[in-house]
């Protein structure tokens, strides 16, 4: 995958993680920000019932500290949540009243890679093997569910039911392989249904309230400023110079980050959140020379992709949300002009959100050069929605 990962459309791009957790009901109480995994959060007081708001990223929040115990999965959106350690007590009845207790949180799902879990016949991946890549709700074959005798997880974080239809509880597979039943926990081989926790689309949380902490070194360590403006050359701003940018924290505004100077070079969307190092915002290297605030509204999105240049006849696809892939929509791979509606856009070479970035604000595009790419290869397309 490594090699994958360096060629043209193969880059995976990746996405900043960021949770809201709220200790009370109605998303009320102490408010906390988690972005990213907390090996030990046992220490937190929370009632019998939290609300948890998932800005981005597909967490488990385990039972136990360091990443052990029972798991419950969140996705993107907002939820709430009784206690579900001690939902019952002893004889059955209902506990609602004993305060809820966090062992540890980890940020599973990252980045656009699409998932995949394969089912073998036998342990240790082997035998007669059946490969996902999306969610399936009923996978029985003549009524008979699948026998699983182990599983790998390739990638993605994966809910697979015993049941048809999401029934019961799913067991929570991470990455990683499972090479009989007890490894998932479960005692009966029998699947009848699966589903993958995905990335939703780009958000920005606070628009109008821009700043980037800005590092010399990796991790967050170094020197550090704070900018809240365009800047077109990083490495001759004045009173400060920083010869490479190490890792960034971008705490509000949705930016864009340009390997060279003047807004030019690869394009990289910087959601608000952390980015430990150049990996983490899906560099191509570690170049990183020119920052642009995006000051567009960010509402009702809409665009149009046009196969000819400079909007001539030809075929076209107007859009008003994600399209992993242009051909579902029964549209070419070739864009050589674009007409951005309203909103804020991201196209993207490859399917699925993959390869170069290219961040399309409200206005017209006649050619590819108009939005900084060298080819008029765009395979997919997402909104960057505002968290309301």
């Amino acid at each position: 995958l490594q090699q994958e990962d360096k060629e043209g459309f193969g880059k995976i791009n990746t996405r900043p993680g960021k949770i809201i957790l709220f200790s009370e009901a109605g998303f009320a109480g102490q408010k906390r920000e988690i972005w990213g995994d907390i090996p030990d959060a046992t220490s937190w007081e929370l009632s019998h019932t939290i609300s948890i708001r998932v800005i981005r990223g597909g967490w488990v929040m385990y039972e136990k500290p360091r990443f052990h115990g029972r798991k419950c999965v969140l996705a993107e959106g907002d939820v709430e949540i009784n206690n579900p350690w001690t939902a019952y007590g002893q004889n059955g009845q209902l506990r609602g009243t004993q305060p809820f207790r966090i062992g540890s949180f980890k940020r599973v799902v990252r980045d656009y890679r699409t998932p995949a879990i394969s089912l073998f016949a036998e342990e240790n991946g082997e035998g007669a093997r059946l490969k996902f890549t999306d969610s399936a709700e009923d996978i029985r074959i003549q009524g008979q569910p699948l026998a699983a005798a182990s599983i790998i997880v390739h990638s993605g974080l994966w809910l697979v039911y015993s049941k048809p239809f999401f029934d019961d509880d799913p067991y929570v597979l991470e990455p990683g392989g499972y090479p009989n039943l007890k490894a998932w926990g479960a005692k009966d081989p029998s699947i009848c249904s699966m589903h993958p926790i995905r990335l939703g689309c780009p958000v920005v949380e606070r628009p109008g309230e821009p700043q980037v902490l800005i590092y010399e070194a990796a991790g967050f360590q170094g020197r550090s400023f704070s900018v809240s403006r365009d800047i077109y050359d990083l490495k001759h701003l004045a009173g400060t110079t920083l010869p490479t940018v190490g890792s960034l924290h971008v705490l509000g505004g949705c930016w864009v980050g340009y390997e060279k100077e003047g807004f030019r070079g690869h394009q990289y969307l910087l959601e608000e959140g952390q980015y430990q190092d150049w990996r983490h915002w899906g560099g191509y290297s570690k170049e990183l020379v020119s920052l642009r605030l995006i000051r567009t509204d960010f509402s009702t999105p809409a665009l149009v992709l046009f196969e000819a240049m400079d909007f001539e006849e030809g075929p076209s696809v107007e859009l008003s949300e994600a399209l992993p892939d242009t051909q579902l929509a029964g549209y070419g791979t070739v864009t050589q002009s674009i007409h951005v509606l309203s909103g804020v856009w991201v196209a993207y070479e490859g399917t699925n959100f993959s390869g170069e970035q290219y961040i399309l604000e409200k206005g017209v595009y006649r050619s590819c050069e108009d939005w900084g790419a060298t080819d008029c290869r765009i395979t997919s397309v997402q909104p960057i929605l505002q968290v309301r």
